[in-house]
C-alpha cells in the first residue's frame, strides 16, 4: 500500500467511523481498509474502544483527553512529529 493512502486513511479514521465524510471519500477509506490489513487492524481497535466508550453511558470525553489520547497513539505507531 502507498504509504499516503494509509497516512489518509488512519488520519480520517474517526470522521470514516463517524460518517462525516462525503461519499467518495468514504467509498475510498473503506476500500483501502478492506485491502490494508495493518489499516484494517487499526480500523478494528478504534471500533472496539468507540463501542467500549458508548457503553460507559454515552458521556463525552475532554477534548484535551482525546488530543492526548490520539497523541499516544501516533506515537504507539510510529508516526509522531520528532518534536512531540
Amino acid at each position: 500500500m502507498p504509504k499516503k493512502e494509509c497516512e489518509e486513511a488512519l488520519d480520517r479514521l474517526f470522521e470514516y467511523m463517524d460518517h462525516e465524510l462525503p461519499e467518495d471519500q468514504l467509498q475510498r477509506i473503506g476500500a483501502h481498509l478492506k485491502d490494508c490489513p495493518p489499516c484494517e487492524a487499526e480500523h478494528r481497535i478504534n471500533e472496539k474502544i468507540k463501542h467500549l466508550v458508548a457503553r460507559t453511558g454515552g458521556e463525552v470525553a475532554p477534548e484535551a483527553l482525546r488530543d492526548r489520547i490520539l497523541v499516544t497513539l501516533q506515537h504507539a505507531r510510529g508516526d509522531a512529529a520528532p518534536d512531540c
